[in-house]
């Protein structure tokens, strides 16, 4: 899905997405897309020398223990921006200042796309100091970074540690009345998770619409329960498509009659002629 989420991304370019990877780095991207080469290690390193402690990630999915720290580890990428942040990457963004005006990042220092929580795949922490340190108050943010286990302490932590701050009355400004993914209307069970439905999103012009009765625009979709399925994607980024349907097996530029792995025959060698 790559090719989709890069389109995606280009369709906002007042956002930078910086991705460090050890994996092979796309000829074409755009230009707020930078990939830069790094290493698991590398990044224990650089987790290590923001920190003063000996941290040693074993696999990739530890990554998500260290988030709070990437304001220090990526600081001179970040000179000049007013707000750092983390996201994934199994997701389509829309059009994202369509629902972060210059209003709510002027008025709050932490942005959160989930409700009441601090949401891994979309959060955002305003340049300071102050903000990018907030970790160091979580009684236990030094295990977190040094067990080898998961402690989600992108998410689970931080909430602790903003919720606490509330609490204790600092001056903590969080925006998270809502969720802003996935759904128009958010479920009231498990609104992270998308049923497997086809052609039920369309993404056009840079915006991302939730299709249906209850639809509407929504900032972006979070297809994490369809990392098995979703093994298609029919958009070329070079060609710079217009808008895409995004199915629970695959990403098309026109509606589906069936999901793309129907039969165990290629999707595209099924129907030619809607990918002409």
């Amino acid at each position: 899905w790559l090719p989709a989420f890069l389109l995606s991304c280009e369709a906002n370019p007042d956002v930078t997405w910086l991705i460090p990877t050890d994996c092979e780095i796309p000829a074409d991207a755009p230009d707020n897309v930078i990939f830069v080469e790094s290493t698991l290690g590398e990044l224990s390193r650089q987790a290590s020398d923001v920190t003063g402690l000996n941290i040693d990630m074993q696999r990739p999915y530890k990554l998500n223990d260290i988030r709070p720290l990437f304001g220090k580890i990526f600081s001179e990428h970040l000179q000049g921006y007013d707000f750092w942040g983390h996201c994934d990457i199994d997701v389509i963004f829309g059009d994202i200042r369509s629902f972060i005006t210059d209003e709510i990042l002027n008025k709050h220092d932490v942005i959160s796309a989930r409700k009441n929580n601090i949401a891994g795949h979309f959060t955002l922490y305003r340049n300071t100091d102050q903000i990018n340190t907030l970790y160091q108050s979580h009684p236990i943010y030094k295990d977190a970074f040094l067990n080898l286990d998961s402690y989600y302490f992108d998410e689970v932590g931080m909430t602790e540690v903003i919720k606490q701050k509330q609490k204790d009355g600092e001056d903590i400004r969080v925006y998270w009345p809502e969720y802003l993914l996935n759904f128009k209307k958010p479920r009231k069970k498990k609104p992270s998770q998308v049923p497997k439905v086809l052609n039920h999103w369309l993404w056009k012009d840079g915006k991302l619409f939730e299709l249906g009765e209850d639809g509407g625009e929504i900032m972006y979709l979070h297809f994490m329960t369809w990392k098995k399925t979703l093994q298609h994607c029919f958009v070329d980024y070079n060609k710079h498509p217009t808008e895409f349907y995004i199915s629970y097996t695959h990403i098309s530029e026109k509606k589906a009659p069936l999901p793309a792995d129907f039969a165990k025959i290629p999707f595209a060698r099924m129907f030619p002629s809607m990918y002409k």
